[in-house]
């Protein structure tokens, strides 16, 4: 277990296109990758005693930037998430997700739906995929039901404000990893990530292993963490 333990853990699983370019291999064997590593990686989060653990999985711009045929297949790997169902019972694991599911095809939206409601008492840890997530827009979604809640302005507190969020059911991250050369934090959980540590590894999201995982828990153990005092 982490010296400072950490109860949030949010990763950007990035370079898995790049990463099946740099072995000659169709993208969508990079992305079947990725999915293969979501749960090797969750069941290590699991030993870690890691209680929430947050993967951004799709965002706006992979959904709406990049060729139909990819798309496609990227939606049928989200599907796949039914057939996990047995293993979460297992492994006492309750599913969530964040971001704009609507604009899902309604089949996955189903799918995620019940996934959810199945899992939903289910109290071990908390694995949560952001899907066809972005912040700012994250940010208007949040600002467009608070004016249909007609929330008085002087009741808007910081507090007040998470509950609108997609974000609202958990902890502030304590530590954020980035997998692939990228050192930006693009957008991600930015509301809630005041005083997270943040890890960059040049590890694309397939090759990141227990081993990598480690490195990323050590660094988060030597940081010293103030919050503001």
């Amino acid at each position: 277990m982490s010296k400072n333990h950490i109860q949030h853990l949010a990763i950007i699983m990035d370079w898995n296109r790049r990463w099946a370019r740099n072995k000659w291999i169709p993208a969508f064997i990079g992305h079947k990758a990725w999915a293969d590593n979501v749960v090797k990686i969750t069941e290590y989060a699991d030993k870690l005693w890691i209680n929430f653990l947050t993967l951004w999985a799709l965002s706006v711009d992979n959904l709406n930037k990049r060729d139909d045929d990819e798309v496609k297949k990227i939606i049928k790997l989200i599907n796949s998430i039914e057939t996990y169902l047995e293993k979460m019972k297992i492994e006492n694991l309750r599913f969530e997700t964040i971001g704009n599911i609507e604009n899902l095809p309604i089949k996955s939206q189903e799918i995620l739906k019940r996934v959810k409601q199945t899992t939903k008492n289910n109290t071990w840890i908390t694995l949560t995929l952001a899907l066809i997530y972005w912040w700012q827009d994250e940010i208007i979604r949040a600002t467009k039901k608070i004016i249909k809640a007609w929330l008085e302005p002087e009741k808007l507190t910081k507090e007040e404000f998470k509950k609108y969020l997609d974000t609202n059911f958990l902890p502030n991250p304590d530590l954020i990893i980035r997998t692939g050369w990228d050192i930006r934090h693009s957008w991600f959980l930015l509301y809630d990530s005041e005083y997270s540590e943040y890890y960059f590894t040049p590890k694309k999201w397939p090759e990141f292993d227990e081993k990598e995982f480690d490195k990323a828990i050590e660094s988060f153990n030597n940081s010293k963490r103030n919050f503001g005092k």
